[in-house]
Order: structure tokens, then sequence, then C-alpha cells
């Protein structure tokens, strides 16, 4: 349902996605303070409320760029239904892994709760244990589709508009074949790493994106220089003048851990090292590092995540408010619905959404790779692409030294 509800709404859907977090924040906090007998539910409706406007307010023009990417990946998606295969698939996996989660977390809670000689330094690091391993588990799973994704679309990319892949084709078979045997130590290595890398790479994209609309607000051009400066000054005329003006070096991190490594181990079979590497390389000839370094489908996937746990928390208290049934032995009965019902909505539509974020992360790596395949198979597409990508460069300001 809500594949095709994204797929249905693609052009508008990261507006709507953005606005509509902007207002469950709201609704949070507002609700928060009514009903709330404590602090902790308005002030995290506050924080969640000032971060969505901020980044809706920072990202705002770049949404129709994204949302072409965007688009042509749901598009590549529905040429087959091997994609949402795999993603009923991965729910299915993720929702029986994480009730078994649930149930042994909270019967060892209960069973070391009860234990008066055990101290609380001892239930803190089976907690710490139980965590790490949901989250390492959850990130192989999401691997695992990202990686089988982009096998799928790689095929998808090199056939005519006229070809369609049969259901449960070879191709499906084939990448299944090849993640989960060859690939699979490379994907585990990945998804222990991959998560806080990423995380601490979209903070410094956020930051630097922001800092030229705060410079427009105060109205307090300053004087540019090195990198900054080089970039500034591309000529924004056409897109391989422009790309190849670009900075040649985004940081460690992203060079060699990075979230194309799951792509290139679809793609190419590569191991995650050298995915990651690869895959760094490719976007630096190209020019386009800050180009697809831009997060901004990811960051919608994961509020549309919050938007979904959050509303399953709500059932949860609903549910829990009428029956008065107890999970654990903390007799807090509410708390422990909303805590459980957020954690698996969150999760598991974060699971699902997976193979979104592989198909855009396919397309990106594809386009680079293989822009003429894309012109000859897809040419529709390929200029729908191509046009967008124009566009976005065009309203890029110029600034010179003088900051005029």
């Amino acid at each position: 349902l809500a594949l095709g509800f994204m797929m249905m709404l693609s052009k508008s859907l990261l507006h709507a996605t953005l606005i509509f977090s902007i207002g469950v924040s709201l609704a949070w906090t507002v609700l928060g303070w009514a009903f709330s007998p404590g602090y902790i539910l308005p002030i995290t409706g506050v924080v969640a409320l000032a971060l969505s406007s901020s980044y809706t307010f920072v990202v705002w023009d770049r949404i129709p760029f994204a949302t072409t990417n965007l688009g042509v990946a749901l598009k590549g998606m529905r040429s087959t239904l091997d994609i949402p295969i795999v993603g009923l698939c991965v729910l299915m996996i993720t929702f029986l892994w994480t009730i078994w989660w649930i149930c042994a977390f909270v019967g060892t809670f209960n069973f070391l709760h009860d234990d008066e000689e055990l101290s609380n330094d001892w239930m803190s690091v089976v907690v710490v244990f139980f965590f790490f391993s949901y989250y390492w588990t959850f990130q192989v799973i999401k691997g695992i589709s990202q990686t089988m994704v982009a096998s799928i679309i790689g095929k998808w990319w090199d056939m005519s508009e006229e070809d369609a892949l049969p259901l449960c084709s070879s191709v499906l078979y084939g990448s299944a074949s090849r993640t989960i045997v060859r690939s699979f130590g490379s994907i585990c290595l990945g998804s222990l790493i991959v998560g806080p890398c990423i995380v601490l790479t979209r903070i410094s994209i956020f930051f630097r994106l922001a800092k030229p609309k705060l410079n427009k607000l105060t109205n307090s051009p300053k004087r540019l220089s090195g990198v900054e400066l080089e970039n500034e000054k591309c000529d924004p005329g056409c897109l391989p003048i422009l790309t190849s003006c670009a900075p040649q070096n985004d940081g460690i991190i992203s060079r060699n851990v990075n979230q194309w490594s799951y792509t290139y181990i679809g793609l190419y079979g590569y191991t995650f090292w050298e995915s990651g590497s690869r895959a760094a390389q490719l976007f630096e000839a190209r020019g386009w590092t800050h180009v697809v370094s831009d997060d901004l489908i990811m960051t919608a996937m994961f509020m549309s995540s919050m938007i979904i746990g959050c509303t399953t928390a709500c059932l949860g208290l609903i549910v829990a408010e009428m029956d008065g049934f107890s999970f654990t032995s903390l007799n807090k009965p509410i708390s422990t619905a909303f805590l459980i019902c957020l954690f698996l909505g969150f999760f598991l539509s974060c699971a699902f959404l997976s193979i979104i974020e592989g198909s855009v992360s396919a397309i990106l790596v594809c386009y680079a790779a293989a822009p003429v395949d894309f012109h000859a198979n897809h040419h529709k597409l390929s200029e729908e692409m191509k046009s967008a990508w124009k566009h976005f460069w065009l309203q890029k300001p110029i600034v010179n030294n003088n900051g005029r």
C-alpha cells in the first residue's frame, strides 16, 4: 500500500513528506503539552519540529532535482515485480526477527529485573548487547535488500522499454544467490560501520547546505576561498563543464565507506572496501561528488518511517488503554505499549523502504557509469534526468570575491 501510494504521488511525494512531518511534529508537541504528565513528549516534539522545519527550509529548492531521481527509480521498480517481492521478503524477515528479539529482550529483562543479586551495571551490559545485536542484524537485512535491488536495477538499465522482466525471474534468483552466498561477508562488515559513517556525512552535508541560506538571510555574504571559491567560479551553462570543476575529495569516510558500497556489490560483486572506493572514484571522475551526496530522498524515507512509527505507537496506546495488558514487570503498560509499537512500526517501515533507497542509489551509479545505455534504452527518462540536472545547476548562484 505504501509503495503504491509513493508511485502514484512520486512528483509531490517529497513535498508532502516534509510538510506532513512538520505537521506531525507540531501535533505531537501540542498533544504532549495537553495530555502528557511529564515533559518528555512535548520536548521531543519541539526538537522534532525545529529539526524538520529547519531541514525543510534548507533543502526546499533541491526538491525538484531529487524528485526526478526518485521518479526514475520508482519507474525502474515498477518495471518488474521482483523488487516488491524483495521488499515483502525483507519485511517478513524483519517482522519475525523483531518479534523474536522483543520476546527475548522482554523475557530476559523481566527475569533479570526480578533477580535482586544482579547489579545495575550488569543489567546495562545485557541491554547494550541486546540492542547491538538487533541493530547489526537489522542493518544486514537492509544491506541484503539494497544489494539485491541494485542487481535488478542494473539488469533493467540494460533492457529496452519494450522488454520486461518476468515475475520471479532468473535475475531475482541470481541476485539472491550472489548476495547471500558470495557477498554476505562484505554486507555484514558494511552493516556494522556504514550507518554511523552515513550519519556523520549527512550532518556535514546539512551544515554545508545551510551556510548559503543563513548568509542570504543575514545579507552578509562572506569572502570565499579555496575549494568553495573554485566551486563557485564554475560556469553553470552546461553540466559537463560544471561537473569537471567540482571538488575532487569529500573526506576519507565518504570515499571508502559510503551508501554506494552496497550498490557496487550488487552490480559488480566487489568486496565492501573496494566497492566504496570504486564508487567514490566514479563520482570524482564525473565531478558529481557533491551532486550525488544529496540525501534528501533518504531523509524523506526516514521521516516517512518516523511518521509510520508514531502512528503505530498511537494505535498501540489505544489498544493498551482499552485492554490494559502489561508487557513487562515494570507496571507501566502505557509506556511499554507505546515504545514497543513505535519500535515495531519504525523498523518495519525502514526495512521495506530500503528497496527505494537501493533503487535510487543504483540509478545514480548507473547514470554515472553508463549514461549512453540509459539514453538508448530509456530515452524519455534519460531526457527527464538531463533536464532536471541542468535546471538544478542553472539555479546555482554565482558568488565572486566581492560577494556580488
